[in-house]
């Protein structure tokens, strides 16, 4: 996916949530199983669509 692709997904969504509008999206967490143990990280898939980004604890904020 390019860069560009996900630039549009971001403006349609600013562009149906309209003008007065605002959409805070939240990544994934890191989830632990036990004191060491991690689940297996897996993207929030909203968020991978809008951003391609698979880090967790992010944000996406449009206005």
């Amino acid at each position: 996916m390019t860069a560009a692709e996900y630039k549009r997904r971001r403006r349609a969504l600013a562009h149906a949530i309209g003008p007065e509008g605002i959409a805070i999206l939240p990544a994934a967490r890191e989830v632990v199983r036990n004191r060491d143990v991690h689940y297996p990280f897996r993207q929030n898939s909203d968020f991978v669509y809008l951003t391609g980004f698979s880090e967790p604890d992010a944000f996406l904020v449009i206005a």
